[in-house]
């Protein structure tokens, strides 16, 4: 490419066309997301493009992901723009602005292979992986394998949310916990999300999405203090129960490459890990 002047701004509404005109068009573009997201994005300045007079060159764009944290949700490059070159020019103001805004860490899942090692190359680090597993919905309830003796299954009532949010961030670790807004969102537009009480305490909770023939298990959490004695097994079943009643042919998860715990109880319920292993780049936005 000659050595042309090339101006970043911040991304406008009227810049959403080419974006999406891009993501038809170039070799290199992530862009796991709807048009309706980037016009959310956009708005809350979390975009940004680079342009020499009328041609789009590129664009970066970030969401927040929960405080603190934002994820790099969407990257482009015109045919030919050196992918390292692109990059500084594109992530250096998407950074400065995350930063003015409070963020300190900048998360990306590499789903996309080509992009993880340039984005090594701008100090992004491997934080993880993520884990894919599926395996078929049962024939037959699982559920009464596994009862327990004073457990109460049931829906979250909307004014115990905190609750929610507390066993959530109890049970995982920065930065996989969910946002207050996120567990909202899930409790408001999940199949199902139900919460497990023993001793009058939530000791964990499920959330599951069926979209037609498939069912995805969203989360599954159980408080540190209450591992180890069933729940999950309990509520693994109940997800497994309610997405064959539903319907659905196979039931997918995503787990942590890390957490092995989780990946134990998911193989002994006859879940595989297909597909390749998703990393998880991090950068610290100082």
């Amino acid at each position: 490419m000659p050595d042309i002047p090339i101006l970043v701004r911040s991304a406008q509404n009227a810049d959403l066309a080419r974006m999406m005109r891009m993501r038809q068009h170039a070799r290199r573009v992530v862009m796991h997301f709807g048009q309706e997201d980037l016009q959310q994005m956009i708005a809350q300045g979390g975009c940004v493009v680079a342009e020499a007079e009328t041609l789009l060159w590129g664009f970066a764009c970030a969401a927040r992901q929960q405080p603190g944290l934002a994820i790099l949700r969407g990257l482009g490059l015109l045919n030919g723009w050196r992918i390292d070159d692109g990059l500084v020019q594109l992530l250096r103001p998407l950074e400065a602005s995350l930063r003015a805004r409070g963020h300190q860490h900048l998360m990306h899942l590499a789903i996309d292979g080509w992009l993880a090692a340039p984005l090594a190359r701008q100090r992004f680090i491997n934080h993880d992986y993520i884990v894919h597993f599926e395996r078929a919905t049962p024939p037959s309830p699982t559920l009464p394998i596994f009862v327990l003796p004073d457990v109460n299954l049931r829906i979250l009532a909307q004014q115990e949310i905190d609750r929610l949010v507390a066993l959530d961030h109890q049970a995982f670790d920065w930065p996989w916990q969910f946002s207050r807004g996120e567990l909202i969102k899930w409790l408001m537009t999940a199949d199902r999300l139900v919460v497990l009480e023993h001793q009058q305490q939530l000791v964990g909770y499920a959330c599951v999405q069926v979209h037609g023939e498939e069912a995805h298990l969203v989360r599954l959490a159980i408080a540190p203090g209450w591992q180890g004695q069933g729940f999950g097994r309990y509520l693994l079943a109940d997800a497994l129960d309610f997405s064959a009643a539903r319907g659905a042919a196979t039931i997918t998860l995503n787990t942590q490459w890390h957490n092995t715990a989780s990946q134990r109880l998911y193989k002994g319920f006859g879940f595989r890990a297909i597909g390749r292993r998703i990393p998880v780049l991090l950068k610290e936005l100082v």
